[in-house]
């Protein structure tokens, strides 16, 4: 396991950085985080509001990277979503979670950022398994798990109360001899703060 897990990280891929939010972040995520389309599978309040979106960004800034690493997908000058890692560090385990911006849907982009962090939670924190979960009727987000090589393992039922009801999620993993993506698909950089 890398010594620095508790320092931010910054990813690079073909397309896209992967680095901790930012004080600045905070209207970019209340654009995309604000829309119901993006939320409709996502236990958020609703409305979402800039405010919501100020405390969001706040936990992530506190956020513990030893455990919980929590990126913003920037594209072009703005942040446009986010992917996260929340590691079981005894039982070798992370669940990757990811949320995207609807004008940037149908792009790969969330299946490359969740390719660069599965791959770097693989590399640094020595997993042996990631597995990812979603609202059962959420199909982007199964096509994303299907594509970074994952397996569905499941239906988890009334595992998750969103709105007031019980909902069903998928569930879905990759076992690290399982994963095939090169591991140097990306660059990544600790990182002495938020940049």
């Amino acid at each position: 396991m890398n010594q620095n897990l508790h320092m931010p990280v910054n990813l690079r891929t073909e397309r896209l950085s992967l680095r901790a939010f930012e004080p600045t972040d905070v209207d970019d995520v209340w654009t995309y985080a604000s829309d119901p389309e993006v939320t409709h599978f996502r236990p958020l309040p609703d409305p979402y509001t800039r405010d919501d979106a100020l405390d969001f960004v706040k936990r992530q800034i506190l956020t513990d990277w030893s455990t919980n690493p929590e990126f913003a997908i920037v594209f072009g000058p703005r942040v446009i979503g986010g992917v996260s890692l929340h590691v079981s560090v005894e039982n070798e385990t992370a669940e990757v979670g990811y949320l995207l911006g609807r004008p940037w849907w149908g792009r790969g982009l969330a299946t490359e950022a969740a390719r660069a962090v599965v791959g770097w939670g693989f590399r640094h924190f020595g997993l042996h398994k990631v597995y990812a979960r979603a609202h059962v009727n959420n199909q982007r987000s199964w096509r994303v798990m299907e594509r970074l090589g994952m397996t569905r393992e499941g239906v988890l039922r009334g595992h998750w109360k969103m709105r007031d009801e019980h909902v069903d999620l998928v569930y879905y993993a990759v076992f690290r001899d399982e994963w095939t993506l090169p591991t140097d698909s990306c660059e990544d950089q600790v990182s002495s703060g938020a940049t």
